[in-house]
Parts: C-alpha cells; sequence; structure tokens
C-alpha cells in the first residue's frame, strides 16, 4: 500500500477518514493546529518522514494550503494530492461557485444586484463592484428539525430583507441582475417566485440561476422539491417572460452516483447503525473509481441525472 500523511482535521476528514486509511498506509496526520490525533506530525517536521503522498483533506481550501506545504517543504507539490485525486472528480459545490462567481465578474460596476435567498450571503464577497442587495426569508434554523442533512450552522447577519421571495417590498423593474442559487427545492411555490423575479427585474436585465436536478432531503422542514428537469426551466421561464442564454449541467450520472456511494458508509452509520468494514469501504472506493472511468467516456448522461442546471436568463424588452 502506498504510504500517505493526511493533512486536515476538520470536518472534511471525518467524511473521509475509514476511506483513507482503507485504501493507503496512514503514516501520520497533520494540520496547521496542534492536535491530540495519535500519530500527530508538525507541519514543519513533514519533510523528516517517507511518504508517498500528502493528501489534503479540505477541497474548499486546497490550493492554499497546497501553497503554504509547498513553501514549507521547499518543493514543486509533487505528491500534494487531494480527495479526488484518490476518488475521482465528482466535485459539485465547487464547480457551481467557480461558474456563478465567473458570471458575476462579468458584470459592469454599479449595476443593481438583487441575491435572491442569499441565506449566508456566501457570494457577497464578489459582488463588491456591484450595489448589492440581500434578501431571504430568514427562518430556517441548524438541526432545529432533524431530518435529512442539516446545517452545523447558519448565519442570516447581513440580510438587507427578510421577507418571502414572492412578494418582495422592491417597486416594478428596480433591480438590474437577479442572483438566485440553490433556492428553489425550499420553496412551496417556485413559480410564483419566477413571476416575482419578473416583475422587479428591468426589461433586458439578467437571472444568474442555479437549482438542483436532484438533491438529497436538506434544510428540513424548508425543502419541498428533489430537483427539476431542463423541461420545467423552459416552460416557466418562457411563460414569465424570459429567453434562456446560457444553460449547463452540472455533473453527470456517474458523478452523481459517485457521490452518493462516497456518502454511503456515512448513511450506513446513521440509518442502520453499521460501521462498515475496511473490506466494504475498499468495495465503496472500487465502485466509485468504476464510475470515474465510466465518467470519463461519458456522451450526454447528463441528460437523465446531473447534480444540477445552471442557467443565463434575460427578461424581455417590452
Amino acid at each position: 500500500m502506498k504510504k500517505i500523511i493526511v493533512y486536515g482535521l476538520g470536518e472534511s476528514y471525518k467524511k473521509v477518514k475509514e476511506y483513507l486509511e482503507a485504501k493507503f498506509d496512514v503514516i501520520g496526520y497533520s494540520d496547521s493546529i496542534n492536535s491530540n490525533e495519535t500519530g500527530y506530525i508538525e507541519p514543519k517536521n513533514i519533510g523528516k518522514y517517507d511518504y508517498d503522498y500528502i493528501c489534503i483533506t479540505s477541497t474548499k481550501h486546497f490550493d492554499e494550503i497546497k501553497a503554504e506545504l509547498t513553501a514549507l517543504l521547499g518543493n514543486s507539490g509533487d505528491g500534494i494530492i487531494s480527495i479526488y485525486d484518490i476518488l475521482g472528480d465528482f466535485r459539485n459545490e465547487e464547480v457551481r461557485d467557480k461558474w456563478v462567481i465567473e458570471h458575476l465578474s462579468r458584470l459592469s460596476s454599479g449595476k443593481i444586484l438583487l441575491d435572491a435567498g442569499a441565506g449566508e450571503q456566501k457570494y457577497a464577497p464578489y459582488c463588491r463592484h456591484l450595489k448589492y442587495i440581500a434578501q431571504d426569508f430568514g427562518e430556517y434554523i441548524p438541526n432545529d428539525f432533524m431530518a435529512g442533512l442539516q446545517s452545523n450552522s447558519w448565519d442570516y447577519s447581513g440580510l438587507n430583507m427578510k421577507c418571502d421571495i414572492i412578494d418582495m417590498p422592491l417597486d416594478d423593474e428596480a433591480i438590474d441582475v437577479i442572483l438566485c442559487t440553490e433556492v428553489f427545492e425550499h420553496l412551496k411555490n417556485p413559480i410564483l417566485a419566477v413571476k416575482e423575479f419578473s416583475r422587479v427585474l428591468k426589461p433586458g436585465g439578467t437571472l444568474i440561476l442555479t437549482v438542483p436536478c436532484c438533491c438529497l432531503t436538506h434544510m428540513a422542514p424548508y425543502f419541498y422539491y428533489n430537483g427539476f428537469s431542463e423541461y420545467w426551466y423552459k416552460e416557466h421561464l418562457y411563460d414569465n417572460g424570459f429567453e434562456i442564454k446560457e444553460f449547463v449541467s452540472n455533473g453527470s450520472y456517474f458523478k452523481y452516483m459517485s457521490q452518493e456511494l462516497f456518502r454511503a458508509a456515512n448513511m450506513a452509520e446513521r440509518y442502520c447503525e453499521t460501521k462498515l468494514t475496511p473490506e466494504e469501504q475498499k468495495t465503496l472506493i472500487d465502485s466509485i473509481e468504476i464510475m470515474t472511468r465510466l465518467s470519463k467516456r461519458d456522451k450526454g448522461s447528463d441528460e437523465t441525472l446531473c447534480f444540477g442546471k445552471m442557467l443565463v436568463a434575460e427578461k424581455n424588452e417590452g
């Protein structure tokens, strides 16, 4: 077995611990903070060990951590890998974030942007060149309703408007751009939200929208739809005066399957009170690797299943 040092002992590590230990000889654990983990290695001492790889468990901060380790070790970063290098690339949120941020960067300075269903306003830092307005209903309480996937915490501070998304205190045609990401599955009446977007958006205005094609129950009890097909958008956006300018899929059938195979060990513990054996963990890894191989040959499976759809639409003039 290949020898690795695992870097990062937070929430991301907890999700992949068993997979790593089933696939590799883990010779030690490291982090930017001191740890009580058995086999802890101070970052400055990593270079003293014989290893094949350093696996960074955080996908969100992978690039910056890799840069820090590369500088610390005085090398080119060879041998520093991510979870996706091990299990295959089935990124979901990261792909969506990159797409949204790219489209926000293209907007002209000074435009009025409404972040509808903004939640924690994760995209606000990328809207500094815009007149940013954050709206949300502001009623979700993490773990208040223990069903499905829940967030550990949720911060609504910073909202400009706390109201129903289908009845916002905005004048007609007051907004240049509406950003709405991963919100529609939490709305009782998403079609009414599209109507409200059409009302407050200026003619020629832009709607940047992402919605899941398929997803697990999350943020319950405010969860009403598992996903929306591309035909839903084409029907209801057209009916409310929008023309779709860009329409892309995030992920594919095989990447979605990889995501759920990866999640299976956690689900077994939660719902079956069963901890998978190292051999069973290895079987899941092998299955994910099969999905990854098929994903590289994929020619359009997103029409059947994917993580979600991402689109840009324009409100018709007149």
